[in-house]
This record gives structure tokens, sequence and C-alpha cells, in this order.
């Protein structure tokens, strides 16, 4: 999170940690998501996951991406040091 916010901050974007988005998962569960950060003026989630997280989350993770096509997973460290939007 931190070199992502780095890297935010280096290129002027502007972000802020958003509020929770409610998601439902397969079985029709209703749950809240707490992106890490978000681009208001690109109206884009980012959220920075380890590898290990990504694979452990990845029902959760796939409901996400095909109910809000605004999130984006940054998945290494280096995704964070090199993103651009």
């Amino acid at each position: 999170e931190l070199e992502l916010a780095k890297r935010l901050d280096e290129l002027k974007i502007k972000w802020v940690r958003p509020d929770p988005i409610p998601w439902v998962d397969n079985e029709g569960t209703p749950h809240n998501y707490f992106p890490d950060f978000y681009l208001e003026e690109y109206d884009l989630f980012l959220d920075p996951k380890n590898p290990q997280a990504v694979k452990a989350q990845k029902k959760k993770l796939n409901c996400l991406l095909t109910q809000y096509d605004n999130i984006v997973i940054i998945k290494t460290l280096q995704e964070c040091k090199d993103y651009t939007v």
C-alpha cells in the first residue's frame, strides 16, 4: 500500500481511502468490500494484494471483478512501483 501511495503521489494523482462498496457472493450473500484506494478523477478503485491474498481470495475477487469494471487488483510490489493510470 505504501509503495502505491508513493507512486500515486509521484504521478500527482489524487486518491482517497474509500467507503466500503457492496458486492454479492456466488451464493447471493451480500458483503462489503474495502478497497485501499479510490481515484476520484478516474472513478477507479485500486487494491494492492500480495500473491497469497490473491490466491486465498480468488472467489471473492472474481465476484468483485465481475460486478465492478472499475476495480484494479495490483498483485506485486513492482506493479505498485510502476503503476500508471
